[in-house]
Protein backbone atom coordinates (compact mmCIF):
# COMPACT_ATOMS: atom_id res chain seq x y z
CA UNK A 1 0.00 0.00 0.00
CA UNK A 2 1.20 3.58 -1.52
CA UNK A 3 -0.10 4.83 1.95
CA UNK A 4 1.44 2.20 4.67
CA UNK A 5 3.04 5.02 6.72
CA UNK A 6 -0.12 6.84 7.34
CA UNK A 7 -1.81 3.77 8.07
CA UNK A 8 0.56 2.71 11.02
CA UNK A 9 0.15 6.37 12.16
CA UNK A 10 -3.55 6.18 12.35
CA UNK A 11 -2.94 2.35 14.41
CA UNK A 12 -1.12 4.24 16.84
CA UNK A 13 -2.62 7.64 17.28
CA UNK A 14 -6.17 7.37 16.35
CA UNK A 15 -7.82 3.86 16.59
CA UNK A 16 -6.90 3.34 20.01
CA UNK A 17 -7.95 6.68 21.64
CA UNK A 18 -11.13 6.10 23.51
CA UNK A 19 -14.16 8.21 22.98
CA UNK A 20 -15.52 10.44 25.53
CA UNK A 21 -18.96 12.15 26.13
CA UNK A 22 -18.91 14.23 23.75
CA UNK A 23 -16.36 12.98 21.01
CA UNK A 24 -17.01 9.62 19.15
CA UNK A 25 -14.19 7.56 17.69
CA UNK A 26 -15.54 5.56 15.09
CA UNK A 27 -12.45 3.77 14.60
CA UNK A 28 -12.39 2.08 18.22
CA UNK A 29 -15.99 2.32 19.72
CA UNK A 30 -19.55 0.91 18.68
CA UNK A 31 -22.65 2.82 19.80
CA UNK A 32 -25.32 0.21 19.63
CA UNK A 33 -27.96 1.81 19.53
CA UNK A 34 -27.01 2.98 16.09
CA UNK A 35 -23.99 1.18 15.03
CA UNK A 36 -24.10 -2.69 13.79
CA UNK A 37 -22.26 -4.93 16.32
CA UNK A 38 -18.62 -4.94 14.11
CA UNK A 39 -18.91 -1.13 12.81
CA UNK A 40 -15.78 -0.44 14.29
CA UNK A 41 -13.97 -3.03 12.27
CA UNK A 42 -15.70 -1.91 9.03
CA UNK A 43 -15.11 1.68 9.52
CA UNK A 44 -11.65 0.83 9.40
CA UNK A 45 -11.74 -1.31 6.63
CA UNK A 46 -13.24 1.29 4.82
CA UNK A 47 -10.75 4.12 5.55
CA UNK A 48 -8.12 1.05 4.76
CA UNK A 49 -10.10 1.11 0.93
CA UNK A 50 -9.92 4.55 0.53
CA UNK A 51 -5.91 5.08 1.05
CA UNK A 52 -5.76 1.43 -0.97
CA UNK A 53 -7.25 3.69 -3.72
CA UNK A 54 -3.89 5.87 -3.95
CA UNK A 55 -1.54 4.50 -7.02
CA UNK A 56 1.12 7.37 -5.85
CA UNK A 57 1.71 9.62 -3.36
CA UNK A 58 -0.94 12.75 -3.47
CA UNK A 59 0.61 15.93 -3.11
CA UNK A 60 -2.17 17.98 -1.90
CA UNK A 61 -3.89 17.36 1.52
CA UNK A 62 -6.97 18.98 2.11
CA UNK A 63 -8.21 19.16 5.95
CA UNK A 64 -11.52 19.34 6.85
CA UNK A 65 -13.08 20.38 10.57
CA UNK A 66 -15.04 16.94 12.39
CA UNK A 67 -16.44 13.77 10.99
CA UNK A 68 -20.47 14.39 10.11
CA UNK A 69 -22.84 12.82 11.80
CA UNK A 70 -24.17 11.21 8.54
CA UNK A 71 -20.77 10.95 6.78
CA UNK A 72 -17.38 10.15 7.86
CA UNK A 73 -19.43 9.32 11.78
CA UNK A 74 -20.43 6.23 9.55
CA UNK A 75 -18.23 5.73 7.21
CA UNK A 76 -14.99 6.04 8.46
CA UNK A 77 -13.55 7.75 5.55
CA UNK A 78 -13.63 11.67 5.59
CA UNK A 79 -16.45 13.90 3.68
CA UNK A 80 -17.69 10.33 2.60
CA UNK A 81 -21.22 8.93 3.21
CA UNK A 82 -22.02 5.41 3.77
CA UNK A 83 -24.29 6.10 0.54
CA UNK A 84 -21.52 6.86 -2.11
CA UNK A 85 -19.08 3.47 -0.66
CA UNK A 86 -22.03 1.48 -1.37
CA UNK A 87 -23.48 2.55 -4.42
CA UNK A 88 -19.71 2.32 -6.77
CA UNK A 89 -19.27 6.15 -7.09
CA UNK A 90 -16.24 6.24 -6.07
CA UNK A 91 -12.89 4.43 -6.91
CA UNK A 92 -13.25 2.53 -3.50
CA UNK A 93 -15.90 0.81 -1.90
CA UNK A 94 -17.16 0.16 1.21
CA UNK A 95 -19.80 -1.02 3.43
CA UNK A 96 -22.23 0.19 5.94
CA UNK A 97 -21.70 -0.10 9.26
CA UNK A 98 -24.79 1.99 10.66
CA UNK A 99 -28.30 -0.04 11.53
CA UNK A 100 -29.87 2.16 9.63
CA UNK A 101 -32.35 0.69 7.02
CA UNK A 102 -30.47 2.09 4.11
CA UNK A 103 -26.98 3.53 4.26
CA UNK A 104 -26.82 7.13 5.15
CA UNK A 105 -26.32 10.15 3.35
CA UNK A 106 -24.76 13.22 3.63
CA UNK A 107 -25.05 16.48 1.95
CA UNK A 108 -21.20 17.86 2.55
CA UNK A 109 -19.99 14.46 1.08
CA UNK A 110 -22.21 14.58 -1.98
CA UNK A 111 -20.71 17.80 -2.42
CA UNK A 112 -17.43 17.40 -1.73
CA UNK A 113 -16.99 14.03 -4.21
CA UNK A 114 -18.77 16.33 -7.17
CA UNK A 115 -16.93 18.95 -6.62
CA UNK A 116 -13.08 16.60 -6.06
CA UNK A 117 -13.70 13.13 -8.05
CA UNK A 118 -11.79 14.53 -11.21
CA UNK A 119 -8.86 15.01 -8.98
CA UNK A 120 -8.56 12.19 -7.18
CA UNK A 121 -5.91 10.32 -6.42
CA UNK A 122 -3.89 14.24 -6.07
CA UNK A 123 -5.35 14.65 -2.89
CA UNK A 124 -6.05 12.85 0.35
CA UNK A 125 -8.60 14.02 2.72
CA UNK A 126 -8.27 14.23 6.74
CA UNK A 127 -10.09 16.17 9.35
CA UNK A 128 -8.35 17.91 11.97
CA UNK A 129 -10.37 16.74 14.55
CA UNK A 130 -10.41 13.24 13.15
CA UNK A 131 -13.70 12.13 15.66
CA UNK A 132 -17.55 12.70 16.02
CA UNK A 133 -18.00 15.87 18.06
CA UNK A 134 -21.72 15.89 19.24
CA UNK A 135 -23.97 16.70 21.90
CA UNK A 136 -23.98 15.33 25.69
CA UNK A 137 -26.63 12.65 25.18
CA UNK A 138 -27.29 12.99 21.44
CA UNK A 139 -24.92 10.95 19.88
CA UNK A 140 -25.89 11.89 16.34
CA UNK A 141 -26.50 15.34 16.76
CA UNK A 142 -24.36 17.97 14.95
CA UNK A 143 -21.18 20.11 16.77
CA UNK A 144 -18.34 22.24 15.94
CA UNK A 145 -15.34 20.89 17.63
CA UNK A 146 -13.83 23.34 20.01
CA UNK A 147 -10.35 25.04 19.42
CA UNK A 148 -9.45 22.90 22.24
CA UNK A 149 -10.73 19.72 21.04
CA UNK A 150 -8.26 20.91 18.35
CA UNK A 151 -5.49 21.35 19.93
CA UNK A 152 -5.25 18.49 21.67
CA UNK A 153 -5.41 16.00 17.87
CA UNK A 154 -2.94 18.78 16.38
CA UNK A 155 0.17 16.53 16.94
CA UNK A 156 -1.71 13.75 14.68
CA UNK A 157 -2.41 16.24 11.67
CA UNK A 158 1.42 17.44 12.36
CA UNK A 159 2.26 14.12 11.94
CA UNK A 160 0.31 13.36 8.69
CA UNK A 161 1.72 16.33 7.14
CA UNK A 162 5.25 15.26 8.23
CA UNK A 163 4.71 12.01 6.85
CA UNK A 164 2.55 12.98 3.54
CA UNK A 165 5.03 16.29 2.82
CA UNK A 166 2.26 17.56 0.81
CA UNK A 167 3.40 20.72 -1.38
CA UNK A 168 0.03 22.71 -0.74
CA UNK A 169 -3.01 22.05 1.85
CA UNK A 170 -5.99 22.91 1.55
CA UNK A 171 -8.37 24.09 4.72
CA UNK A 172 -11.66 23.44 4.12
CA UNK A 173 -13.55 25.63 7.10
CA UNK A 174 -12.70 28.25 9.89
CA UNK A 175 -11.72 25.23 12.02
CA UNK A 176 -9.58 23.65 9.93
CA UNK A 177 -7.65 27.20 9.39
CA UNK A 178 -7.25 27.28 12.47
CA UNK A 179 -5.72 24.32 12.93
CA UNK A 180 -3.59 24.72 10.79
CA UNK A 181 -2.14 28.54 11.77
CA UNK A 182 -2.08 27.26 15.19
CA UNK A 183 0.62 24.25 14.25
CA UNK A 184 2.28 27.44 12.17
CA UNK A 185 1.80 25.53 8.18
CA UNK A 186 0.74 27.55 5.89
CA UNK A 187 -2.29 26.36 3.85
CA UNK A 188 -5.04 27.80 1.13
CA UNK A 189 -8.45 28.09 2.68
CA UNK A 190 -11.96 27.75 1.09
CA UNK A 191 -15.19 27.80 2.60
CA UNK A 192 -16.75 24.64 3.90
CA UNK A 193 -19.44 23.26 1.31
CA UNK A 194 -22.42 23.15 4.07
CA UNK A 195 -24.80 25.64 5.04
CA UNK A 196 -24.96 27.31 1.77
CA UNK A 197 -21.36 27.03 1.06
CA UNK A 198 -21.09 24.77 -2.22
CA UNK A 199 -20.88 27.23 -4.99
CA UNK A 200 -17.40 29.33 -2.74
CA UNK A 201 -16.29 25.60 -2.31
CA UNK A 202 -16.25 24.76 -6.05
CA UNK A 203 -15.36 28.23 -6.84
CA UNK A 204 -12.32 27.62 -4.50
CA UNK A 205 -11.32 23.97 -5.23
CA UNK A 206 -11.05 24.68 -9.04
CA UNK A 207 -8.83 28.40 -8.32
CA UNK A 208 -6.69 26.25 -6.49
CA UNK A 209 -6.31 22.93 -8.01
CA UNK A 210 -5.94 24.68 -12.19
CA UNK A 211 -4.57 28.11 -10.78
CA UNK A 212 -1.96 27.23 -8.11
CA UNK A 213 -1.53 24.06 -8.11
CA UNK A 214 -1.74 23.47 -12.42
CA UNK A 215 -3.61 20.42 -12.12
CA UNK A 216 -6.80 20.65 -14.95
Amino acid sequence: MILETIWHLLEDKVFTVPSTEVLFNQYKDVAPAVDLPDAASIRRANLKNYLRSFTSIPHILVVGEAPGAWGCRFSGVPFTSEIQLCDGVLPFVGHQSSRNSSPYSEVTAKIFWHVMLPYHPRFLAWNCAPFHPHKEGAPLSIRNPTRNEIRIYSSILLELIRLLNPRYIVAVGQKSKFALDHLGITSLYVRHPSRGGAKAFKAGIEQIVQNICGIS
